[in-house]
């Protein structure tokens, strides 16, 4: 198991690694744009997060660009959604503004008390010029019917963090990564075959990419791409 964590983690933080280096081959419009000194964060849901226990993209990044001093910081964590970021020591745990009308189930006082930052305050801390978001897996529990609901809190988030400048100066440049394909291992482990969970997954990814596309910001595909990988 331990294995295929790590050999799905290098694909995928080689191939977010990817939509850095697009800028060579397309218009400067569709690609995000590296400066010197430039700090980079991702944010979002568990794909995001277990890359924290592999330097692939840190590592690949540092090495295509030796002299660009960048600063990358993972602020991923399992369950995180484009709205709903919880944190046992947050006071809320919601992301921006009127997130909490897209998840009305838990739009419940959580009783958490702390100092623990909230996500403008960390990005805002980071001085984030380009942010890069894993999300989709966990929303796509919530099947067809929950893509409507899925798209309006992604375009809030986006919406949002586009009036951001939390460099100080200009708001960031936003790129999101959709979920990867769920890999068939019923035969080694007493798990799903994925079909129902990758029907699901193909939904929210195609939703991400009409979110994006109307919403101008960039898109990595990586469900498509990950089905080769099984």
């Amino acid at each position: 198991m331990g294995n295929y964590f790590q050999c799905s983690l290098k694909s995928i933080g080689l191939f977010c690694f990817m939509a850095f280096l697009i800028g060579c081959t397309q218009k400067k419009e569709d690609t995000l744009q590296l400066k010197k000194n430039a700090h980079i964060v991702l944010i979002g849901n568990n794909l995001g997060s277990r890359m924290m226990n592999f330097g692939h993209f840190e590592t690949e990044m540092q090495l295509r660009y030796p002299d660009s001093l960048l600063f990358i910081r993972n602020m991923c964590d399992g369950g995180n959604t484009p709205g709903f970021r919880p944190h046992s020591a947050r006071n809320s745990p919601w992301a921006f503004p009127g997130a909490e009308k897209f998840q009305t189930e838990l739009a419940n006082p959580s009783g958490s008390i702390g100092h623990f930052p909230t996500e403008d305050e960390w990005l805002t801390e980071l001085n984030a010029d380009i942010i890069i978001a894993f999300f989709g897996y966990n929303e796509s529990f919530e099947g067809p019917k929950g893509l409507e609901n899925y798209k309006a809190e992604l375009h809030a988030f986006i919406q949002h963090t586009l009036q951001q400048k939390y460099n100080g100066k200009t708001r960031p440049q936003l790129a999101l990564i959709s979920p990867i394909a769920f890999e068939d291992l019923s035969v080694k482990l007493d798990l799903p075959k994925g079909e129902r969970e990758n029907a699901n997954l193909s939904l929210y990814t195609e939703a991400m990419k009409e979110v994006a596309a109307k919403d101008s910001v960039l898109f990595v595909d990586a469900f498509d791409a990950s089905k080769t990988w099984y």
